[in-house]
């Protein structure tokens, strides 16, 4: 990565956008190594890997993904800006989704933009969001 770069978080659907080839965008960011994941996106994707079984190209496409890029465990940190995101994001009356409040959570604590086409992610102040 080169410096003076934001690392980038990627969400589940620019995880998908970079296995189908998408998006040229991501395709460089991943080459520059900027990109990381959170271990909830890749729970995520575990998930819809096993909902597809007779895909097995996917499925070993996905798995060399997530071996190539950095995998963020889920940390302490975390928790406390999920704690504090959750209760501001309802007390707004804009709730997350749970997983993408876990994700949002990540990537705030770490540092990271979130790289994403959902827009729900708008709502969380102070997240740095890039499309792909």
């Amino acid at each position: 990565m080169v410096a003076g770069q934001q690392r980038l978080m990627l969400d589940t659907n620019a995880v998908s956008a970079f296995l189908k080839r998408r998006s040229p965008r991501l395709d460089a960011w991943v080459r520059e190594q900027r990109c990381c994941l959170s271990a909830i996106v890749v729970a995520e994707i575990r998930y819809g890997l096993e909902k597809l079984p007779a895909a097995p190209r996917l499925q070993a496409l996905a798995e060399a993904t997530i071996e190539t890029l950095e995998i963020l465990p889920w940390s302490e940190a975390c928790s406390k800006v999920y704690g504090r995101l959750r209760a501001d994001l309802e007390r707004h009356g804009k709730p997350l989704a749970v997983m993408d409040l876990l994700i949002a959570s990540h990537a705030l604590s770490e540092g990271c933009a979130l790289v994403t086409a959902d827009q729900a992610f708008a709502n969380v102040g102070g997240l740095t969001l890039e499309g792909w």
